[in-house]
């Protein structure tokens, strides 16, 4: 607990009414502008120190918002008390939390105080954000459904070529149905153990070629010399995952020329995808299979990358960046060669031990 000289001759009893708070607590000098009081749970909050708020103001863990919390200060002298449920609190490492402000104004020793208590919102909003990707992703599953029916219905067509056309259509609708039956079913995102059957890997080359579009396609070159001699025995719908994030992300980087070529060893098999872009940055390389703000190269939520490398530990494979440089990069994914189940769920948990 830390106080300012002014409250010094009732610093114990103050100290004791906020360290029986469970909530982290703030006594805000108004005339000064600054901190005189916090509890301890305002310092593991926020992750400052007693000395650190000594030194701090309110404008120092609300900085984004200045005027907000200065309207909020003035409603709480106003009206004696008042609740905000939008201001975010800035923490020592600079995250920005959000939370709900109860402040009440209390006198002592004849002076004006703000005495403020933080709710942490983050377990709130993510729960919220849980609740609005289930509803979203229940629609989307009943529009996947009705898209399906209309593939079923292509099928028959005479044409072979619209045959062949409905057929990829048949399958990227399951796969986006499966994914959000899986999503509603475990409220996560959560990869299902891999269906193994076995195809080359032309086959998966193919379709994602048939699913990158038509702007992608005439951006950048797709090539996979040799990919018809090449067997997997894996989840098709998960490699094709795979693969499909490796080609957009090659194109997103400005690649002209994508190459996926692969090739087996006694007990694995493996495909390489290569391009010419400008290559991954160092700055990147320790965290670039986790999702993070900035994408790699991209510029987006740097997800599917994490995405291919999940499904390819879901395997019992990996996926590693194997060069990478002004010429392009080399992404290399490694997977068991004609592996049963239960030696994929072998290979998976000795990978977790």
């Amino acid at each position: 607990m830390i106080f300012s000289d002014e409250l010094s001759k009732t610093q114990d009893a103050t100290a004791r009414l906020f360290e029986e708070l469970y909530d982290p607590a703030f006594l805000i000098d108004v005339d000064h502008g600054c901190f005189a009081g916090a509890n301890a749970a305002a310092c593991r909050y926020l992750g400052y120190s007693s000395d650190d708020f000594q030194r701090l103001t309110p404008a120092d863990i609300h900085p984004h918002e200045i005027p907000r919390l200065q309207a909020f200060l003035a409603q709480v002298r106003r009206e004696g008390r008042w609740v905000a449920d939008d201001l975010s609190c800035r923490a020592q490492g600079g995250s920005l939390l959000p939370a709900q402000v109860r402040a009440s104004c209390i006198r002592i020793d004849n002076r004006e105080y703000i005495l403020a208590i933080v709710r942490d919102r983050q377990e709130e909003q993510l729960a919220e954000l849980g609740r609005s990707i289930r509803k979203v992703t229940h629609d989307l599953r009943n529009t996947m459904v009705a898209s399906q029916l209309m593939g079923d219905r292509l099928a028959r067509h005479p044409d072979p070529l619209v045959q062949r056309s409905a057929e990829m259509i048949r399958r990227s609708v399951r796969r986006s149905v499966r994914m959000c039956e899986a999503m509603l079913e475990v409220g996560n995102a959560r990869e299902r153990a891999p269906q193994l059957e076995r195809f080359t890997l032309d086959d998966v080359v193919e379709e994602a070629r048939a699913a990158i579009g038509p702007e992608e396609v005439a951006r950048a070159s797709l090539q996979a010399p040799g990919a018809d001699a090449v067997v997997l025995d894996a989840d098709f719908d998960q490699i094709f995952r795979i693969l499909l994030n490796l080609v957009r992300n090659a194109v997103a980087a400005g690649a002209r020329q994508i190459q996926v070529q692969g090739g087996q060893h006694a007990d694995t098999v493996w495909v390489e995808v290569a391009d010419d872009g400008p290559g991954v940055p160092d700055t990147v390389r320790d965290e670039l299979f986790v999702e993070k703000r900035t994408a790699p190269r991209s510029g987006g939520a740097g997800l599917g990358l994490a995405i291919a490398w999940e499904l390819a530990r879901n395997h019992g494979g990996a996926l590693t960046l194997k060069e990478s440089g002004p010429e392009g990069a080399v992404f290399r994914l490694t997977l068991p060669r004609s592996a049963s189940p239960e030696a994929v769920l072998d290979r998976l948990r000795q990978s977790e031990g």
